[in-house]
């Protein structure tokens, strides 16, 4: 073959390769970047320490802290590192971080001064949770392993350090113990939390374990709110229909109850005494944000905080201050005077229907056992006898879901006493358009008292009290069909309950 044809099959086959090349569309991930700002602390004082050399692995930059121990580091992939800081005199420390897309991640590395003596206890490894575990409880067990190379019968001691990230203070959660595993509880919802062993054998030598993290769950979306008497107090709480153990919402010195969601089910407005008198707030479902929506109270006759209601659309409350029903505002603004009681009597308790169009309140006298049901339009207007007064208490009216009926509780044995007691009381549907009620509480046990109804947000269903006539047990929360079977206990202590 000639010289000149090899020559032109040669520069064929290169035209070949760029052709293909240049018609292949190649694929360029973008890169996520985030950044580290971290300090280098001494273990035993939590001073500073300057100039420790700082790594990371993956290799990043090698960095120097500064005089006050700080460090950044800008502008790395995202992913997971280990930081590691080294300075004479001191034993090497590290901290696994992640670091995430536009943001910047906090790190503390703690160093132990290196005495040059007999050896150090080997560091606690193998943490539980693992490390960077996530959807923890909120109450749960830190355990790892740890051992000393100097005697295997030695017994170390083991300092636990636990701190939230964003912050540098770090709290002793163990100290001294000798067993590799401590509870923590009571940490918040959805958070991560850092935490460090500290080994220490009977020479006194010290050995830092890495720091790990945790991220807590989400905060539970439990469907029930009801309050709880502790002492001589009632505190707020949430849970689901499995009677577990109750999540505390407030925790205040002063009464908390009456919890009411809203028709979105994204707040719980609730009646507090913390200032004079049994006042209108408002929180998040998890508790937070704690806000006084009143200044003239819930009262009145026999009345102290359950005279209230979100309006239908969530924008204001109606509530009851002696004889006046007022309007106000969710912000506090635009109290206004809807009603005013007949002579001699006080409102009590109100709701308004699902359809805003209606207000169902309850009106009583200076007797607990004068008390009568009304039915008006929301601004006030057209108010009619819907229940008349009956030997025995009268109380807790609500409409369903449709805005047909009204729900409320009467004690059918006619017992009056001074001291407000019921021996037998009844949960009654009355239908407005039917104008009849039904005793729905037939199968209700004997000796207790069916009390605080309420329909469930689908209707299909009521969430009520039960408990002895005679006191000698807090109420229980219960549920059952709207024709009152399929009566069962689903949280052994509650009072006021309320569903979403």
């Amino acid at each position: 073959m000639s010289s000149k044809i090899i020559f032109f099959r040669n520069v064929l086959v290169i035209f070949t390769i760029i052709l293909f090349s240049s018609c292949k569309e190649d694929t360029i991930q973008p890169e996520l970047y985030g950044s580290i700002s971290g300090t280098v602390l001494d273990d035993s004082t939590s001073s500073a320490i300057a100039g420790a050399n700082i790594t990371t692995s993956p290799p990043t930059s090698a960095i120097v802290a500064s005089s006050n121990g700080a460090f950044s580091i800008e502008d790395i992939p995202v992913g997971n590192y280990t930081i590691t800081a080294q300075k004479n005199g001191y034993k090497k420390g590290s901290v696994s971080i992640s670091v995430r897309e536009n943001t910047t991640t906090d790190a503390v590395i703690f160093l132990i001064v290196d005495n040059g003596t007999n050896s150090v206890p080997g560091s606690p490894a193998d943490p539980l949770p693992s490390n960077a575990s996530v959807n923890q409880p909120v109450n749960l067990a830190l355990s790892w392993k740890a051992s000393d190379p100097d005697a295997a019968d030695s017994i170390l001691s083991f300092t636990v350090y636990l701190y939230k990230s964003g912050s540098f203070t770090r709290e002793i959660v163990a100290s001294g113990i000798n067993d590799t595993m401590t509870e923590v509880e009571d940490l918040d919802y959805n958070t991560t939390y850092y935490w460090q062993v500290t080994a220490k054998d009977s020479a006194g030598l010290t050995s830092n374990s890495e720091t790990w993290s945790f991220t807590t769950m989400a905060f539970p979306d439990n469907p029930l709110v009801y309050s709880i008497r502790i002492d001589d107090n009632y505190e707020i709480f949430s849970n689901d229909t499995s009677n577990a153990v109750p999540i505390r919402l407030t925790d205040m010195v002063s009464r908390e109850w009456w919890p009411r969601y809203n028709s979105r089910r994204s707040k719980i407005a609730f009646t507090s005494d913390e200032n004079i008198g049994a006042n209108i707030y408002t929180m998040n479902t998890d508790g937070s944000g704690i806000f006084r929506v009143t200044n003239i109270p819930v009262a009145g006759y026999n009345n102290y905080g359950v005279g209230f209601c979100w309006s239908y659309d969530d924008g204001k409350f109606f509530y009851s201050n002696n004889d006046k029903l007022y309007s106000i505002s969710v912000n506090g603004s635009g109290r206004t005077t809807i009603a005013t009681a007949p002579a001699g009597r006080n409102f009590r308790e109100v709701e308004q229907s699902p359809q805003g169009s209606k207000l169902v309140v309850l009106t009583i006298g200076s007797n607990v056992y004068d008390s009568e049901i009304y039915l008006m339009n929301s601004d006030g207007s057209n108010m009619s006898l819907l229940v008349d007064n009956q030997p025995g208490i009268t109380e807790r009216p609500s409409f369903s879901v449709d805005g047909n009926s009204v729900i409320f509780t009467h004690d059918v044995s006619g017992y009056e006493s001074q001291d407000g007691r019921q021996l037998n009381s009844h949960i009654f549907i009355y239908s407005i358009n039917g104008n009849d009620s039904a005793d729905i509480s037939e199968n209700k046990p004997a000796g207790t008292n069916d009390t605080n109804p309420r329909f469930s947000p689908d209707g299909s269903k009521i969430i009520f009290n039960n408990a002895p006539n005679d006191g000698s047990k807090a109420p229980e929360i219960w549920i059952m069909d709207t024709d009152g079977t399929d009566r069962r206990m689903v949280i052994s202590d509650g009072f006021m309950p309320d569903w979403k």
